[in-house]
């Protein structure tokens, strides 16, 4: 769920998202209100209950920049370089799925990696490879827009490894408060159904 936010170091803060490999039209990402961990955040998900509002989650669906990368049921088709989140809820407990947000590098799915290419004139190259053909290595340096690639020579590269830092960025909750993740929370856990349990009138 990449809030349109490409950054995960502060060097990028300054940069607008068009800089940072986003697509044109991509919204501006909303001010940082307050740096969550999921200790402060847990016991606000843990159950969610009833009684949701599934247009103010799928809002912040919206602004948090998930659908850029995510697929989740009718709402986004994704890019394919990062986990279909429709039935993350089933999968996943409520606490990883926080962490996923929050901490996105703390544990990095086997699927949905990126790779560090260090080539032979000492350049490094770092994301998804897309396509290995003809002797060359395609890479999308950016998840949010995969036809943005690099191609790299397979005769080019000294050594590569996975990435230790995800390609989705740290803190994509720190502009919405604590009202605001808890719909968020159960428009994932709905998988973006309206007509989900969490809905339902109380």
């Amino acid at each position: 769920m990449a809030g349109a936010w490409i950054a995960i170091a502060s060097s990028l803060a300054g940069a607008s998202l068009q800089e940072r490999g986003a697509p044109k039209g991509t919204d501006a990402p909303p001010a940082v209100q307050r740096v969550w961990t999921v200790k402060e955040l847990l016991p606000s998900v843990a159950d969610l209950g009833t009684g949701h509002d599934w247009a103010q989650g799928r809002e912040l669906f919206r602004k948090a920049g998930c659908g850029l990368c995510h697929a989740l049921g009718s709402e986004s088709e994704g890019t394919g370089l990062a986990p279909d989140l429709t039935g993350v809820a089933s999968t996943f407990t409520r606490d990883a799925i926080l962490q996923s947000i929050i901490e996105p590098s703390a544990t990095i799915n086997g699927r949905f990696f990126q790779t560090t290419f260090t080539l032979r004139n000492g350049e490094k190259v770092t994301g998804t490879v897309v396509d290995v053909a003809d002797g060359k290595i395609q890479v999308a340096p950016v998840m949010m827009n995969p036809q943005a690639t690099v191609a790299i020579a397979e005769a080019d590269v000294q050594s590569e490894q996975p990435s230790p830092v995800s390609a989705m960025p740290a803190g994509l909750l720190n502009a919405f408060t604590r009202e605001q993740v808890i719909e968020l929370m159960a428009f994932l856990d709905a998988g973006g159904d309206r007509a989900a349990a969490v809905y339902k009138k109380k």
